[in-house]
């Protein structure tokens, strides 16, 4: 059973793989498509999954349990958004705003958790985010 809860506390690497697959996306390396299919799995797994998975949400206070829970959602959001991206010809409409929102929102939730948690698994897990947010601005 410890060794589970291992697995689950590090899944913060998917989002690194993610980084790596939209990179490789964006330089067509492999099918935007495939893109979209894994990104769509792992955003199920990170919002209504994970909440079932994570034991610990159900220990903390009710102000952090709801920021966790958002940043869960966040982070699920910007993942099938930057599938979605590929398919968008100008970013200048929904699709594009929407997710220069919910970036500020990691963004501020990356903040929050440094000053509140320092050095965290969500920490980690925004400033992976982070990442994956950076590839489709920059491109």
């Amino acid at each position: 059973m410890a060794s589970n809860t291992k697995i689950i506390r590090k899944d913060y690497i998917l989002i690194l793989i993610l980084v790596a697959l939209r990179f490789l996306s964006s330089k067509n390396v492999i099918p935007n498509f495939s893109y979209l299919l894994i990104a769509i799995i792992v955003s199920f797994y990170f919002f209504p999954i994970k909440l079932f998975i994570d034991k610990s949400l159900f220990d903390e206070a009710k102000s952090k349990k709801i920021i966790k829970v958002l940043s869960y959602f966040i982070i699920s959001s910007i993942i099938v958004i930057s599938a979605l991206l590929f398919y968008v010809d100008d970013r200048n409409n929904f699709i594009g705003y929407t997710f220069l929102v919910y970036s500020l929102l990691n963004t501020i939730l990356f903040f929050y958790f440094y000053f509140t948690e320092n050095i965290s698994y969500y920490f980690i897990l925004t400033l992976c985010v982070s990442f994956l947010v950076s590839i489709p601005i920059m491109t």
